[in-house]
Parts: C-alpha cells; sequence; structure tokens
C-alpha cells in the first residue's frame, strides 16, 4: 500500500470518528435540553401546587375564624337559654308551691262550710224567720262564698300561669337541645378544618425544602406586605388628610387658653399625633415570651423586622396606641394582619391572628382589642407578629414597650 492511500485511509478514519464524536455531543446536547425543559416543567408545577396550597390555607384559616365566631356566639346563646331554663324551673317551682297551698286553703274553706250543716242560705231566705241570727249567717256565707271565689280565682290563675311556664320552658329545652346539636357540628367541622390545614401546611412545608425556596418565599411574603400596606395608605390617604386638617384647626382653636377640646377632638388629636420617641412608654399588645427580637436573623440575608411574641391561642390582642384601621386582611406568609395608622407616618402591625375584631376604617383607642392571638398564615404555634414602622421603614418595636 502506497503512502498516498495509507494517508487517505488516515484522514477518512479521521473524518468519521470526527462525525461520530459531533453525533455524540449533539445527541448529549439534546438530551441535556430535555432534561431542562422537564425541569422547567417541574418547577412551574411545584409553582401551581403551591399557589393552590397557599389559597387552600387561606380558605381553611378564612372558615376556622368564622367558625370560632359561630361557636362564640352559640356559646353565648347557650349560656343565656340556661340561665333563662333554671329561671322557669324556678318560677315552675315557686308556682306549684302557690297551687298546693291554695287548694289547701280551699279545701279548708269547703270543709267549714260543710260544717255549718245542711241549712244554707237560700233555705234561711226562704224559711219567713227575721232575726238578727239569721242576718248574721247570711253576711257570714257571703264573706266565705266571695273568699271561695277569689280562691278558685286564684288557683285558676296559678294554673294558666304553670301551664304556660311549662310550654315556655318546653320550647327553651328544644332550642337548647337544637343549639347543642348545631355546637357539636359546628365544633367537628372546625376540628375537620383544623385537620386540613395542619395538613396544608405540612404539604407547603414539603413543597419548601430547599433553602433558596424559603428565601424566595420570604422575599415574595415581605413584598407583598410593603405592596398592601402602600396600597392601604393611599386609599385611606383623604381620610388621613382631612383628619390632619382637622388637627391643625384644633391646634388653632388651643392657642386660646380658655379652649377645652370635646372628647370627639380629643380623641382625634391622640389619633394623628403618632407614637413618639420610643421611651418604652405604651404597654405590651399582648403578655408572653419573645421568640423572636428585632433584627435577627430569619433565612440567609434576610432579618426579622418585628419580633413574635409567644401568647396562649385566642388571647386578646390590644392596639398600643390611638389609631385608624388601614389594613385588616390575610396576607402570606403573615395570616390575619391588623395595621393601625397612628399619625405622622407612625404605623403598628399585627400578624399571625386567629381572626380580626374590626375593619378598616375603624378608629381604636389603645388598649381596645383589635384581634385573637392565633397561628395563622401557616405558623405551627400561636404567637403575634408585632411590628412598627416609621414612614415606611421598620424599626425595633421594643423601645417603645414597657
Amino acid at each position: 500500500m502506497s503512502i498516498y492511500q495509507k494517508f487517505v485511509i488516515i484522514v477518512i478514519v479521521g473524518m468519521l470518528q470526527i462525525h461520530y464524536l459531533y453525533a455524540d455531543d449533539n445527541k448529549q446536547l439534546q438530551s441535556l435540553r430535555h432534561s431542562i425543559e422537564e425541569q422547567e416543567k417541574r418547577l412551574a408545577q411545584q409553582k401551581k401546587e403551591r399557589s393552590k396550597l397557599v389559597n387552600a390555607l387561606k380558605e381553611q384559616e378564612t372558615e376556622i375564624a368564622k367558625l370560632l365566631t359561630s361557636v362564640e356566639k352559640n356559646d353565648l346563646s347557650l349560656r343565656k337559654l340556661d340561665q333563662e331554663i333554671n329561671s322557669l324551673v324556678k318560677q315552675i317551682e315557686q308556682l306549684t308551691i302557690k297551687q298546693k297551698q291554695q287548694r289547701s286553703v280551699l279545701a279548708k274553706q269547703l270543709e267549714s262550710a260543710f260544717k255549718l250543716g245542711n241549712m244554707t242560705g237560700l233555705e234561711l231566705i226562704f224559711s219567713g224567720e227575721k232575726s238578727e241570727r239569721n242576718n248574721r249567717i247570711m253576711t257570714y256565707y257571703a264573706y266565705i262564698n266571695d273568699a271561695r271565689q277569689q280562691q278558685i280565682q286564684a288557683l285558676e290563675n296559678t294554673q294558666a300561669q304553670l301551664t304556660e311556664k311549662r310550654a315556655q320552658l318546653e320550647k327553651k329545652q328544644s332550642s337548647h337541645k337544637t343549639l347543642q346539636s348545631k355546637q357539636k357540628e359546628q365544633q367537628a367541622k372546625l376540628e375537620k378544618n383544623r385537620e386540613n390545614r395542619q395538613s396544608t401546611i405540612t404539604d407547603l412545608d414539603s413543597a419548601m425544602q430547599v433553602n433558596q425556596q424559603k428565601l424566595m418565599d420570604l422575599r415574595n411574603n415581605e413584598a407583598k406586605l410593603q405592596a398592601k400596606i402602600a396600597q392601604a395608605k393611599q386609599e385611606s390617604k383623604r381620610i388621613a388628610e382631612e383628619e390632619i386638617k382637622q388637627a391643625k384647626n384644633i391646634e388653632e382653636k388651643q392657642k386660646n387658653k380658655s379652649y377645652i377640646p370635646n372628647p370627639d377632638e380629643q380623641a382625634l388629636m391622640a389619633r394623628v399625633s403618632g407614637i413618639g420617641k420610643p421611651q418604652h412608654q405604651f404597654n405590651w399588645p399582648v403578655s408572653g415570651s419573645v421568640a423572636h427580637r428585632f433584627g435577627e436573623r430569619l433565612q440567609g440575608e434576610l432579618y426579622w423586622k418585628g419580633m413574635v411574641i409567644n401568647a396562649k391561642d385566642g388571647t386578646q390582642v390590644k392596639a398600643i396606641a390611638d389609631g385608624r384601621v388601614i389594613l385588616a386582611s390575610w396576607l402570606q406568609g403573615y395570616g390575619f394582619v391588623v395595621a393601625l395608622e397612628h399619625g405622622k407616618g407612625d404605623m403598628s402591625l399585627y400578624g399571625y391572628n386567629q381572626r380580626m375584631l374590626v375593619e378598616v376604617g375603624d378608629r381604636i383607642l389603645h388598649g381596645q382589642a383589635i384581634a385573637l392571638v392565633g397561628s395563622s398564615g401557616g405558623q405551627r404555634t400561636p404567637a403575634l407578629y408585632f411590628e412598627i414602622r416609621r414612614d415606611g421603614k421598620a424599626l425595633d418595636p421594643s423601645g417603645w414597650l414597657k
């Protein structure tokens, strides 16, 4: 074989190797692209599933809040019915004793009349005998008959009252039984919703096992909270401006030392005057141990912008200062949130609530109950998330708390 032929063979073999290598690389590239597409599909599906889980959590916690309100109302109604039933039972007992006494008196009257003998008042009238004794007997008979009629009438009235009270008692007992049955159904429904909520939280945790995903969620939750607060402030801007204008008018009037603001004006001034410098001047919104403090590391480069206070489920959450409700809503990561505007750019925020007791626009006094402690927003244990913001910036709330 000549050198030329060997060279041609080598070139052909090399070209074949390049072809096969290129074909193999191309195949790997296609496989990689396919894997990326599959991964992107899986991520999109996971996001979709997580979104459904978040919506399910919101619906479950909203239903739990409604059921708790209904259960509380039913408890009050049951207690009232118990009191009414006990009152009716006592009235029936008293009327029964009264009836027994009236029957006894009437029996004695009839026995006395019988002992007078067979001579009746009519026989005395037709006997033709006229004497002082007969007149006395006639008068006596009249008294006896009147007394007897009164006792009979009183007995009939007592009997009628007894019949009425027994009917009322039967009606109240029936209402009590129906309400108890309804209460049991709602309690069972409440427990079922709590179980479903716990299952949803577990599913959410499973879907958020990767730290990066958790970090993204926390950022997303914070961004949504900021947006919601900004929207709430914008919506209440007109009312806030009007109240500030009114406050300035009151301040002008106060320059005249003889002018004393009325209670409504005093409340308005307190509502728009801000919360002042942090001087440990306010009571805590709830009593309890601090689970997380402002500035502690939350996740990665994220830090707590408020504080988390452990408290018993259902404990009243109280406003730290006078203000106006600008936000009362369910938000992802924060659950049921109430935000109060205090004027001069100051705001306090209360999250993780079981349910809210106020609505947007309500005017609030310091110490007023605005919500009940819970674990909404997917929390594991009952607590209160508490923030103070000034001009939109979160500040350490502990400086204002006693």
